[in-house]
């Protein structure tokens, strides 16, 4: 029987065989049927050469894995394992901690199908976050793919993103309903697809929040907006909302302006919000900061 060592083994975080150095070994010999059947098990703990990522390799090997050459010699070969599991190729998303926590299980679940070579299970993940996704999204009727037109109709999705979203609804559908194996391009290709698709949706957004400024449209970044833009020397002014936002009103979108506006008035009327006063409306409404408030935080 052979031995894998001197060889190179794929490192998930070079994405590519390397070389590597053992940091620690150990190995199993059995021998059964008084000698006519034998394994060894090889365990390493081994360190990438490139990037010192660390991994577990297991190499098993035994006596009936062999075949015939092309000189009519015999030749073994070993199987090959590397633990944590790996994507040769694709990208997993990382930031998976931005994702609505069902579409988060559903991915998580697929990429280990996916790394544990079960392909079929891997194209009903990949179909299962779409329909999560049209569920998180509030398109619930309708069958799959009546529900993937609506995201377009809405404006999640553009055309072509679309009918990528139904060649995954397709190879779900046959993988789950038919039981055909997809081939792993193929589910690389889709993965891509999904990826793409919840880092426009759901991680892009999130990253550039508070790094870059964007365009607010909702009451909670309003709000957040109207928090963070209050000062110190504010306190006891009688101020516009022009003027206690400064330039950044220029990042509300014009045709929210007034319903967020209108909604920050009746929440200071009903008492949920205690660090401004609304001093007139005559001609336009003015302000009294009454203290710092307390900072929003964004997870």
């Amino acid at each position: 029987m052979s031995s894998i060592k001197h060889q190179k083994v794929f490192c998930r975080n070079c994405k590519g065989l390397r070389n590597y150095k053992v940091l620690h070994e150990a190995s199993k010999h059995t021998v059964e049927d008084e000698g006519f059947w034998e394994c060894t098990n090889e365990y390493s703990l081994i360190e990438c050469s490139g990037c010192n990522t660390i991994s577990f390799l297991h190499v098993y090997s035994d006596s009936e894995m062999a075949f015939i050459n092309d000189q009519s010699q015999v030749e073994y070969y070993d199987k090959v394992s590397i633990f944590p599991p790996y994507l040769e190729h694709g990208r997993e998303i990382e930031q998976t901690h931005f994702l609505p926590e069902r579409i988060r299980q559903i991915y998580n679940e697929t990429i280990l199908s996916f790394k544990a070579n079960s392909f079929i299970l891997t194209a009903g993940g990949l179909r299962g976050i779409i329909e999560a996704t049209c569920n998180h999204l509030e398109i619930k009727k309708g069958n799959l793919a009546e529900r993937i037109d609506q995201l377009y109709k809405k404006g999640h999705l553009t055309l072509n993103e679309s009918k990528r979203l139904h060649s995954i609804r397709f190879m779900g559908n046959d993988a789950l309903h038919e039981i055909e194996t997809p081939k792993k391009e193929q589910l690389y290709l889709l993965l891509d697809i999904v990826n793409h698709l919840l880092d426009n949706l759901f991680i892009s957004d999130r990253r550039m929040k508070g790094n870059i400024d964007m365009i607010i449209d909702n009451y909670e970044d309003f709000y957040s907006l109207l928090v963070e833009s209050i000062t110190e020397n504010q306190i006891k002014l009688k101020l516009t909302l022009k003027a206690i936002l400064g330039r950044s009103i220029r990042l509300i979108a014009k045709q929210h302006l007034e319903e967020l506006e209108n909604k920050l008035r009746k929440e200071i009327n009903e008492g949920e919000i205690d660090f401004i006063s609304i001093e007139n409306n005559q001609p336009e409404y003015y302000y009294k900061v009454v203290k710092e408030p307390i900072p929003t935080f964004n997870f």
